[in-house]
């Protein structure tokens, strides 16, 4: 019997579509995520929020529509309308496998199925509302979901309103009154092309940042020491603007063998090495190695040992390098942004905000946020290096700055490295958190001078 193809059916079926798209985007979304893969390395564009949303949506909503031809005209539609998804699943993986980056249509694949069954199963349900009545919960329920999933997708979508520029450059100029430097590229004999600032003469301070940021946070401790010493900041491969060798695994080792090697092409010596967050155990690493290369050291709110899963960093590794982090920074750079502002105590004028978060903006940028955190925990062996290093540099005067504020990295640590470090002086800051130097940049300067006068 042909369908009659009113108002009233053509709503109808519009929102027996509508429905069944709320619930694939999640399951989508969730597939997306359960297939293994390095997380934020490992995870493909195509795959990201802003797209799969309208994707499952038009889907859902052809697909009720479909169906409903389906059973005007065939008494086993249900049957058919399933097997035409699945044919037509099976195309769009073959056409993925064609023209889709390598390993594609194999990570997408499990969320294609997982939503080719799903609507096969549910959209017959829903079309036939009689058999399943709504309740006035059911229905506050399902538009809620669906407000959320579109606030979610307008915050995608604005997450990337970046022009993605060539990042191997400078990507944006920076104001000269917000970081007046000169930025220079080194390009490293294993491949690696690294954007740095060497300011000022005299004895070297080197800079390590952590994550998510880059060389920029240190902007304001090199424009108050480099009239008196050289300093020199650089960012890793993957973060700000630096980019890493062909086949580059971006894991913590491989970022303290280039911070190694770019030492050497610029021949540091007698450097004092100052660092925060993943700067510690990079930097450290480094140092363990050559410890003949390095005078001194600065730390601040870092540590240099396997971190358990129990401990609150430890929960935090399993937490922001798990599903829900790389979801949040791959879909909206939220890792990056919730990060800095959550982790200074002021309030950063907008401009430096968008600076400090602009490098991860790019689609192709963000997945080194997302992979840090995990390493905190996967990253056993080279934090055994490192912690074994330690012993080299028992004999190095240490300058601690402390953020009590930061609960990733609590007393313990501050007291193991204590201990490490016999010949320390110490400074805590009661209101400070992880961004410590955004708050106390003036004192820290103070300190700095004051330690590197000291050791002559």
């Amino acid at each position: 019997m042909q369908m009659k193809w009113t108002r009233t059916n053509s709503v109808r079926i519009f929102v027996s579509g509508w429905v069944v798209s709320i619930f694939a985007v999640v399951f989508a979304n969730i597939a997306v995520e359960a297939f293994p893969h390095t997380r934020g390395l490992g995870f493909f564009s195509d795959l990201r929020y802003a797209l799969i949303t309208p994707l499952c949506f038009l889907s859902a909503i052809l697909s009720a529509f479909l169906y409903e031809i389906l059973v005007s005209r065939y008494e086993r539609a249900k049957r058919i309308f399933a097997t035409i998804l699945f044919i037509f699943a099976g195309m769009i993986l073959l056409l993925l496998s064609l023209i889709g980056p390598p390993g594609l249509a194999l990570a997408s694949g499990f969320a294609v199925m997982i939503v080719t069954i799903f609507m096969a199963f549910l959209i017959p349900k829903f079309a036939e509302r009689k058999e399943i009545p709504l309740s006035f919960l059911r229905i506050v329920g399902i538009v809620l979901l669906s407000l959320i999933e579109v606030v979610a997708w307008f915050g995608a979508v604005s997450s990337e309103r970046m022009n993605q520029q060539n990042v191997q450059a400078v990507g944006f100029e920076i104001p000269r009154g917000m970081f007046d430097v000169d930025h220079k590229y080194i390009d490293l004999p294993s491949g690696a092309r690294i954007h740095y600032v060497d300011e000022g003469k005299g004895e070297t301070i080197l800079f390590l940042h952590g994550n998510p940021a880059w060389s920029f946070q240190w902007r304001d401790l090199i424009l108050g020491l480099r009239n008196s010493y050289r300093c020199v900041t650089l960012d890793y491969p993957g973060f700000g603007f630096s980019e890493g060798s062909a086949g580059f695994g971006f894991t913590p080792r491989e970022q303290s063998l280039v911070v190694e090697e770019f030492i050497n092409q610029l021949e540091l010596r007698n450097i004092t090495l100052v660092m925060q967050d993943w700067g510690g155990p990079i930097g450290l690493g480094f140092a363990g190695r050559h410890p003949e290369l390095v005078r001194q050291v600065v730390l601040g709110s870092t540590w240099a040992w396997q971190t358990p899963t129990g401990t609150p960093r430890g929960r935090f590794s399993q937490i922001a390098g798990g599903p829900i982090g790389e979801f949040v920074q791959m879909n909206f750079n939220g890792f990056a942004r919730l990060g800095i502002t959550n982790g200074i105590v002021r309030k950063l004028p907008p401009e430096v905000l968008d600076t400090y978060v602009r490098p991860f903006r790019p689609l192709s940028r963000r997945g080194i946020a997302a992979f840090y955190p995990g390493q905190i925990t996967s990253a056993t062996e080279y934090f055994a290096e490192v912690e074994n290093g330690l012993s080299k540099l028992t004999d190095k005067q240490a300058l601690i700055f402390w953020a009590l504020q930061d609960a990733g990295f609590p007393h313990e640590d501050l007291i193991r490295f204590q201990k490490t470090f016999s010949k320390n002086k110490t400074i805590e800051f009661p209101d400070a958190n992880h961004f410590f130097f955004e708050d106390t940049a003036e004192e820290m300067i103070s300190e700095i001078r004051e330690f590197m006068e000291g050791g002559k």
